[in-house]
Order: C-alpha cells, then sequence, then structure tokens
C-alpha cells in the first residue's frame, strides 16, 4: 500500500514536471491547457509526445497509428479503467509521422467545479511480414494524460 502511494506520487511529480512551461529538452510529455477554463466556452488544447516507437523505422511494411482517448472526471482513472470506458472516450488522431508532431484536442465543460482531462495516448505499430511465415507483429504503446482542471463562471 505505501509502495503504490509512493510510486502514485512519484507519477504525478512526472506529469506536473511536464506541463506548461517545462524547460527540459529530453521530456516524455509536453501537454498545454487552458487553466482556469469558463463554461461553456470551448477550448483547444495540445499535446507533444516524445514517444518510445519512435526509434522503429517506419517503410512500406510498417503502419503506426497514434489516438489520445480523452474524457472529462471529477476524479482521476487508471489506463486500465479508462481502457475499460473507451467507447464513452473522445479519440483524437494524429499520424505524428516527425519529430514534436502534435495531437490536437477540443474540450468544453457544461458546468463549474474542479474537473480532470483525463485519459491516454495509444501509440501502436504494425509491422506487417514481421515473422517468417508472414505474421505480423504489433507494438503498443499507452501513455497516461491528466490534468486537473478548474471551470469557473465568466465574469
Amino acid at each position: 500500500m505505501i509502495l503504490k502511494k509512493i510510486i502514485s506520487q512519484q507519477l504525478w511529480i512526472i506529469i506536473l514536471l511536464t506541463l506548461i512551461n517545462c524547460k527540459e529538452k529530453e521530456q516524455f510529455l509536453k501537454s498545454i491547457y487552458t487553466n482556469p477554463c469558463y463554461v461553456n466556452n470551448n477550448y483547444t488544447g495540445k499535446i507533444i509526445p516524445n514517444l518510445n516507437l519512435d526509434t522503429i523505422d517506419l517503410n512500406q511494411n510498417t503502419t503506426r497509428s497514434t489516438a489520445l482517448f480523452l474524457g472529462k472526471f471529477k476524479k482521476q482513472h487508471t489506463i486500465s479503467e479508462l481502457e475499460k470506458m473507451h467507447n464513452s472516450l473522445d479519440t483524437f488522431v494524429s499520424p505524428l509521422e516527425k519529430e514534436n508532431d502534435t495531437i490536437y484536442f477540443n474540450y468544453k465543460f457544461d458546468s463549474t467545479g474542479k474537473f480532470y482531462l483525463d485519459g491516454y495516448i495509444q501509440d501502436l505499430v504494425l509491422l506487417k511480414n514481421y515473422y517468417p511465415d508472414g505474421r505480423a507483429r504489433v507494438i503498443t504503446n499507452l501513455i497516461k494524460v491528466s490534468e486537473k482542471i478548474k471551470v469557473i463562471e465568466q465574469k
């Protein structure tokens, strides 16, 4: 229980270090959100991931798919919990063909309060004809994305 709490705290620190104004060059995720938000206003956020699967050489026998699955919640969820809610999450797809490519997403809140934009990035690479018998290999990497957002009335 204590180890789980320490790991959770370390994960939270990593997420905080990757947020707005983080100047380090080798971050695994940079995200930009408007915070606080005004109720019933539309916003565009962006995430610039440095994905582990970037080292795979893409060629004509390789297909890559990167998607952001995102929802608005009162509390944070694990990737496993979010995968079970997969159909209720908003999905934003991006080709991410070169370094520093960006995933853009839209969000809007219908009521005031504290919420989480909570989700994950799924980076999937399909290596066609990977095995001698012609079968493909799929490599998947999941990255947790979460940001606490305060929603207020517009003055």
